[in-house]
């Protein structure tokens, strides 16, 4: 894979799948996993041990093998290692929740299942509601009444969320536009952002460089003559406070106008300045009605 392709995404150490997201997904399946691999023991009775150890090698193979080809390349996002859960539970579930030696007092074994329990709830809430929760919001909530703004939004931008599902905004005055692909009108230089389609348009720049964010402004939206036009910026709350809170951006004016809560993006993660109460008000993926500053 080319890094300047995944470098859009994200790129990432090669041992984040072993030591990140093996635990994160996996927990103490994957404990378990890594501890079986430095002391290996006897699981099988010896009258099924051929055909107990050949199961137990094609497990451990599908997942060492599996990791190790997933780990060469340099975008590495947990849902990659996810076929791995069918060898993992097949090899290490009973020992998890201590089901594997009846010599587990059963109270153990009641506080290793709830463990389990309580460790796979967390993922659920993180991964199910908190992590790019607003994102779907988001989207089923435009189009925005364009009445209280100054002049009509002809153009939406996504930036530093995940790949918004735009199927959603179909039949509701909104087209659609893969920056990636349309190959109407392009940015002049080596990063190819397109940029036009017709009506009001979806652009999804993913994590690209604020500096790629400020090209698109300028293209749909310039600023050196008069202009009653504008955009919406749906970005997470903490970007406002990090790359978008420099001086260069001046020549624009952000105007928050909603916010859906409960949204965390593991690129950009809440700023702690203090108080909880502000770290949680950054748990938002907000929507900016931007236009051209004008000087009164």
């Amino acid at each position: 894979s080319k890094a300047t392709n995944l470098a859009v995404h994200g790129l990432h150490p090669r041992i984040t799948h072993a030591l990140v997201n093996m635990p994160m997904m996996f927990g103490p399946l994957s404990l378990v996993g890594y501890y079986s691999c430095i002391k290996p023991r006897m699981e099988h009775a010896p009258s099924s041990t051929t055909k107990a150890c050949f199961r137990t090698v094609l497990c451990k193979s599908t997942i060492i093998f599996g990791l190790l080809v997933l780990s060469c390349a340099p975008h590495q996002e947990p849902r990659f290692i996810l076929p791995c859960i069918v060898p993992l539970v097949f090899l290490y579930g009973r020992n998890v929740v201590g089901m594997d030696d009846v010599r587990i007092h059963p109270r153990k074994r009641a506080m290793l299942t709830a463990s389990w329990v309580v460790f796979n709830s967390i993922l659920y809430i993180f991964f199910g509601w908190l992590h790019q929760g607003g994102l779907i919001p988001s989207l089923l909530h435009l189009p925005l009444p364009t009445k209280l703004y100054k002049g009509s939004p002809e153009a939406v931008i996504y930036y530093k969320t995940y790949m918004p599902p735009t199927f959603l905004a179909r039949g509701r005055s909104l087209g659609t536009c893969s920056i990636a692909h349309d190959e109407r009108s392009r940015v002049s230089g080596e990063k190819e952002i397109s940029l036009a389609c017709d009506n009001q348009v979806i652009i999804d720049l993913q994590g690209r460089e604020a500096e790629v964010l400020r090209e698109v402004l300028h293209e749909r939206l310039p600023c050196d003559q008069r202009n009653e036009e504008s955009v919406l910026l749906i970005t997470p709350a903490p970007v406002m406070m990090t790359s978008l809170a420099e001086k260069k951006w001046r020549e624009y004016t952000f105007l928050s106008v909603h916010g859906h809560r409960t949204h965390v993006s593991t690129e950009d993660w809440p700023i702690f300045n203090g108080t909880f109460r502000s770290f949680n008000d950054q748990m938002e993926l907000v929507t900016y009605h931007i236009y051209c500053t004008t000087e009164e």
